[in-house]
């Protein structure tokens, strides 16, 4: 297990928003997986590398492998540097190290051992993409949609997102992201806030019929407001947040001729609400107080995960309509969406997973995955990977546990080595 490797990656903040170091981790990725032999080839979309690192074993079946080296910012506060690995207690310290830099080394780490051992039944191919945080169209969206004398590059008979937790994940929720802004009353302004909370409960009462009874975790509804700029009354301003698929650590108010409070809360990742502390939230009470009289300016960023049978555009429009009905003057815009899915956990390949990991129950995901664009292409997928329910992904502090990377690379190994699926390429 190369942690050097990790620390290399880790060290390169590659953050989603700014687009930096992508070239250079890229090239790090070629050099770690040419160094173990394996074939790398790089595609562009809009500038941006993504790789496809491959080993071929002259077997008909290909097992598609999908991971990102994009992170979300990282924000202030850490304990341990964001972007140097820090090895401590068995865990492993940095942005990206869970979501998704552990994830690549596990994947390599799997391939390197299945060509050592020259004992894979099953030809693999990893996506290494651009910009999973950010919808993933660059990514493994544009991998997918790729051609070459009118036929797809990527072709396979199943796919892991190894974006996930150590456990076989079945399905995922969709997303809907986007801004409301709004200039009226300052009391209009603090109802349009109350009402997203009111909104949170209704989204929150709603769960998948789509994951069986068996499952583990199911899926529910919720929204967020995870980006905040308001001045309204004796509020000077109040802000937070700086990714719509981040719900913040602090939220910064101001009253006219005081100093700056900063309320507190636990950044998290916007799709596990629950294990996360909104410091909007706790804000609201000193806002609704303080934020009478005069005019008012609102601008805030929500992020609303949908059920996997939900359309998106009728999970949006109802949010809108719900809206127009609480705060006529709002205006809303959507920014981002990612369907969700699930795949029937009698599948063949499901199967397959479980005696690969030893995990007999299957879950959902919280979180929104790239899964759907497979799903699109006729190609069964599962999540799997590294990141812990604890481990902080899109939070300060973001680790991974060694012992669950190790765990990712040796089930992948098994999985490869135990392969019954027969070859369909679905397309």
């Amino acid at each position: 297990m190369n942690l050097k490797f990790l620390a290399k990656l880790v060290e390169l903040n590659t953050d989603s928003e700014m687009k930096s170091n992508y070239e250079e981790c890229a090239e790090v990725i070629k050099e770690e997986a040419e160094r173990v032999g394996l074939n790398v080839n790089t595609y562009r979309s809009n500038g941006k590398p993504n790789l496809i690192i491959s080993l071929e074993v002259y077997e008909k079946p290909a097992l598609l492998l999908a991971t990102h080296y994009d992170v979300v910012p990282a924000g202030d506060g850490w304990k341990h540097p964001p972007f140097k690995l820090t090895i401590k207690g068995g865990k492993a310290y940095g942005r990206g190290a869970a979501d998704d830099k552990g994830g690549i080394l596990s994947a390599i780490s799997a391939m390197e051992i299945l060509r050592n051992k020259n004992s894979s039944k099953v030809n693999v191919k990893l996506l290494v993409t651009c910009d999973e945080e950010v919808g993933g169209e660059d990514g493994i969206g544009f991998l997918m949609k790729l051609k070459k004398k009118g036929e797809f590059v990527v072709k396979g008979d199943a796919a892991i997102l190894i974006d996930a937790g150590p456990k076989v994940y079945i399905g995922s929720s969709g997303r809907v992201a986007g801004r409301v802004s709004m200039s009226a009353a300052s009391e209009e302004i603090l109802s349009l806030l109350s009402s997203i909370t009111e909104y949170s409960k209704v989204r929150e009462k709603l769960t998948s019929s789509l994951m069986s009874k068996s499952a583990k975790r199911r899926i529910w509804g919720r929204i967020s407001v995870t980006m905040l700029n308001l001045s309204a009354g004796e509020i000077e301003y109040a802000r937070a947040g700086v990714k719509s698929n981040i719900i913040p650590g602090e939220c910064y108010v101001k009253l006219r001729g005081r100093k700056e409070m900063v309320i507190k809360g636990k950044q998290g990742h916007a799709g596990y609400p629950h294990l996360a502390v909104n410091p909007i939230q706790k804000a609201l009470p000193l806002l609704r107080r303080m934020g009478v009289g005069g005019e008012g300016d609102c601008q805030l960023v929500f992020d609303l995960r949908t059920l996997p049978e939900e359309s998106l555009e009728s999970a949006f429009a109802e949010f809108k309509e719900y809206i127009a009905r609480k705060a006529p003057a709002a205006k809303i815009d959507l920014t981002e969406k990612s369907e969700g899915y699930v795949l029937n956990e009698k599948h063949p390949f499901v199967e397959m997973m479980r005696r690969a990991t030893g995990e007999r129950k299957v879950y959902g995901t919280l979180g929104g995955t790239d899964a759907h664009f497979f799903i699109k292409r006729g190609i069964p997928a599962v999540c799997f990977g590294p990141i812990g329910d604890d481990s902080n992904a899109h939070g300060k502090d973001e680790f991974v546990r060694i012992k669950d990377i190790e765990f990712v690379s040796n089930s992948l190994v098994s999985l490869c080595e135990n392969w019954k699926l027969k070859a369909s390429h679905c397309e």
